[in-house]
């Protein structure tokens, strides 16, 4: 069985592919996202586990070869309230945080930009591919890691281990120096911050120009859609 996990930034792919990789059958690819997976289209080996973050697709095609050619992948998506994503992508993208420039999700078009063409890729699999996708909240991950892991491996018929559990110490590169250091276990604060937008990240929100409001009324088809409130 192969297993990508695949989302837009900020939806909780590292939690999920660090978690995976305490799997003794699954083979991990370094580093740890394949970012040129869609645009290679290479026939996968087996046990192969990655991620790739939807920025990297170019087209739908991309999509459709590498799922023909690969007709063993399972997509594990990741999602996130995306109030929270957002709140998420526009503050860690900002430079000093998790990066050096303004990162390209980081600005109100350019976050809701990245947001839509995730949820266009969704639906493409969604549609053509429906039992080869699988949602994954990152709400529920937080709430019931567990259950969360366990549905996961029935989904992609790999056998559950306790090791998965410890996904923090895995942690590798660049992620293993932000996240790593910033979340030594689950962080349920991560859950609902859209209620507290002035008060997150030290009141960041409380000065920046961005209309957050407007953000949000903007990502309201797609927070029904994956059935958020």
């Amino acid at each position: 069985m192969n297993i990508l996990i695949l989302s837009c930034g900020r939806t909780g792919t590292n939690i999920l592919l660090e978690a995976l990789r305490g799997s003794s059958g699954l083979i991990a690819t370094e580093p740890a996202e394949h970012k040129q997976l869609f645009r290679t289209s290479p026939l996968l080996p087996n046990n192969y586990l990655s991620k790739c973050d939807t920025c990297y697709i170019d087209n739908l095609y991309q999509v459709k070869e590498v799922m023909d050619k690969n007709k063993d992948l399972k997509i594990l998506w990741t999602i996130r309230d995306l109030r929270d994503c957002a709140l998420s992508k526009i503050y860690r993208g900002q430079p000093g945080n998790d990066t050096m420039v303004l990162s390209d999700d980081a600005t109100f078009k350019g976050c809701l930009h990245d947001i839509e063409k995730m949820n266009k890729i969704h639906d493409f699999i969604e549609t053509f591919y429906p039992d080869r996708i699988m949602l994954v909240k990152m709400e529920e991950m937080l709430s019931d890691f567990e259950k969360t892991l366990k549905d996961v491996c029935d989904f992609c018929k790999v056998p559950y281990e306790d090791e998965m559990k410890n996904f923090v110490s895995r942690y590798r590169g660049s992620v293993k120096n932000t996240k790593g250091k910033r979340y030594k276990n689950l962080d349920k604060g991560q859950l609902s911050i859209h209620k507290r937008k002035y008060e997150i990240y030290d009141g960041f929100y409380k000065n920046h120009k961005i209309d957050l409001d407007l953000l949000f009324e903007k990502l309201g088809k797609y927070l029904k859609k994956f059935n958020y409130e």
